[in-house]
């Protein structure tokens, strides 16, 4: 018998005659319980599969989209939209969401970058503002994003600089205006909550890359950039810079495996401190099943521990496919000066003590986020990743432009 199935009072066992009040009333809750119990797990265990059966029809879906299914939709209904890759001749959009520019001239250097690679330029109409340590106020920034977008002229949104601010615009983000108007956008630091904003709520692919002030920084990063933004063929195995003096390396191996395995998923990822920033807003990232890309600037050990800390909390590190982490640039123990006591534990120490055990591949120092010689990676395409005793293949398997 199911107590679910039976009222109380049924049954002789909730007899008043037979039972103390007390004990009755025990029975009778215990009975409740059950039923609600029973029909809670039913419940749970048809929504799984449902939820299963969405994501089973939905992944590996690409091409254009009319941006509904994807507005303030979950991300295992998404699909994958790719923006027009620039060709010599198209406009480009510089925008200032974040940070004000630390010397205007610099943007002087973009300027003949992009002409260089055949390229024309529209600037926001606030780019030069500045307000505390923002490009300007938040409806300033936003009106020059927007408008960028609603710009049938402009093909490319390319922010000028991250810092701090990018994410004060995201419920004020025009959505629906991105859906129909695919463009590239590619930064990265601050920017990353821009990219995945945009990228989960319209399916857009955007790019964790080099913005307008550094693109031209070094050969390795220049290449990588113009052939994720000016190519619409996949990005192909990711390589390494060739160092030309071996004997003093700029940061760790590029190849350090944590842990070994084999994956394949869409890629999602970006700045771990905007990542962090996200948690729990309607913007939060979406690991489930994803090779994840992971970098910072500035950040301890001890705080790194912190934030992977909360991922993990989160089940965000859990439910990745894979996890490549940057350079993770001026990362070391005691940088910050901020402690008056010693804090001497490795980055490389707290990557293995908390991603080791995932049972996934774990690869460190893959050159992407703020070193200066980094790759382009674009959110949303397929990608795979292999690590064993002897090699790291890092590979993005599909084309992120149409």
């Amino acid at each position: 018998m199911e107590l679910s199935e039976k009222l109380p009072g049924t049954s002789s066992i909730f007899n008043s005659e037979n039972l103390p009040r007390r004990d009755l009333l025990a029975g009778i809750a215990t009975a409740l319980m059950v039923g609600i119990t029973g029909q809670t797990d039913a419940a749970d265990a048809k929504s799984q599969k449902d939820r299963s059966a969405g994501k089973k029809n939905t992944q590996g879906s690409s091409g254009s989209s009319d941006g509904k299914n994807a507005i303030n939709g979950s991300p295992e209904q998404m699909t994958i939209v790719k923006p027009k890759h620039l060709v010599k001749g198209d406009t480009v959009g510089i925008v200032a969401p974040a940070s004000p520019l630390e010397n205007e001239t610099e943007i002087e250097y973009t300027y003949k970058w992009l002409k260089r690679a055949g390229l024309k330029y529209k600037i926001g109409k606030h780019i030069f503002d500045s307000y505390s340590d923002f490009a300007g106020s938040d409806e300033n920034r936003l009106a020059d994003f927007n408008s960028m977008w609603a710009d049938p002229e402009v093909k490319a949104v390319m922010p000028m600089r991250g810092g701090n601010g990018a994410a004060r615009l995201l419920a004020g983000i025009d959505y629906e205006l991105i859906a129909k108007n695919p463009k590239i956008i590619v930064g990265y630091s601050d920017i990353t909550s821009l990219l995945i904003a945009i990228h989960q709520k319209t399916g857009l692919v955007t790019f964790h890359g080099p913005m307008m002030g550094g693109f031209f920084e070094g050969s390795y990063t220049y290449c990588n950039y113009l052939k994720a933004v000016m190519s619409n063929k996949p990005l192909g195995l990711i390589t390494d810079k060739e160092e030309k003096e071996l004997w003093n390396p700029l940061g760790p191996p590029t190849r350090y495996v944590i842990a070994k395995g084999k994956a394949r998923g869409r890629l999602t990822g970006g700045c771990m401190t905007l990542i962090r920033q996200l948690m729990g807003t309607p913007y939060e990232i979406d690991t489930d099943g994803k090779i994840l890309f992971l970098e910072d600037l500035d950040a301890e050990p001890h705080e790194i521990d912190r934030m992977l800390y909360q991922l993990s909390l989160a089940g965000k590190l859990q439910k990745a496919a894979g996890i490549v982490v940057g350079e993770c640039t001026n990362c070391a123990p005691g940088g910050s000066g901020r402690n008056n006591f010693p804090l001497n534990v490795s980055l490389d120490r707290i990557l293995e003590q908390r991603l080791s055990g995932l049972g996934i591949p774990v690869v460190y120092g893959l050159r992407f986020g703020h070193s200066k010689e980094k790759c382009t990676l674009p959110l949303g395409v397929m990608a795979s990743l292999e690590a064993t005793d002897g090699s790291v293949r890092f590979k993005i398997e599909e084309s992120a432009t149409l």
